[in-house]
């Protein structure tokens, strides 16, 4: 079988009659789909078939109107064995989340506000144990007292937070921007911090016990 490779894309992409083809054709035709699911689902299956599978996903990452499927496209690109695709999502960056009221939506059972908006956002005492708040920004928001206990705040934007006598015990905070985050009293044990930064951080009397700091930035 004849096959092509995309020096741009990568992969390699099926020629002629192939009957790999009428799998892309249901690619190309879900991705059309109104519901984003089916797009989703589309997307995760859609590398197998080659360059053109992968531009379609490239389209989706940067074309569709849904967050979740901009997500699963950016996700798809950046775990390809491809390192052009993963460049492309390396260099692609992800719009911020509107996630409106968050206490509400954790209570009731949502945890996903990945990429979530909260910048200055006041969640004093909020409970938010367990969420995946990965890459969002929390900068300047009021976090005193809230608990993050074995939260994912990996790569999350948390410069100039207040996050005096917040529980963040076990929480990952690697990559995280701590910087000038108000730490004092909080409770860091077992965090993950390695590769932070908390250049400018105040972390008066803060628990550290546990803690992973490996190569992060405490100047």
């Amino acid at each position: 079988m004849a096959e092509n490779f995309d020096p741009v894309l990568g992969g390699q992409q099926p020629a002629g009659s192939d009957p790999v083809m009428g799998g892309l054709v249901g690619i190309e035709q879900a991705l059309g789909s109104p519901n984003p699911k089916v797009r989703i689902q589309a997307i995760k299956g859609a590398l197998r078939y080659g360059s053109r599978g992968a531009e379609l996903v490239i389209q989706a990452l940067r074309n569709d109107p849904n967050w979740e499927v901009q997500f699963a496209a950016w996700e798809t690109l950046l775990e390809s064995k491809d390192p052009q695709q993963v460049q492309v999502a390396k260099s692609h960056r992800l719009p911020l989340r509107q996630v409106g009221d968050v206490r509400a939506r954790y209570k009731a059972g949502e945890r996903d506000f990945r990429w979530a908006n909260l910048r200055g956002a006041d969640l004093i005492e909020a409970n938010l144990s367990g969420a995946n708040l990965s890459g969002a920004n929390l900068s300047g928001a009021n976090l005193s007292q809230a608990n993050l206990s074995r939260a994912d705040l990996s790569g999350a934007n948390l410069s100039q937070a207040n996050l005096s006598r917040a529980d963040l015990s076990e929480a990952d905070l690697s990559w995280a921007n701590l910087s000038e985050a108000n730490l004092s009293r909080a409770n860091l044990s077992w965090a993950n911090l390695s590769e932070a930064d908390l250049s400018g951080a105040n972390l008066s009397r803060a628990d550290l016990s546990g803690a992973n700091l490996s190569q992060a930035n405490l100047s």
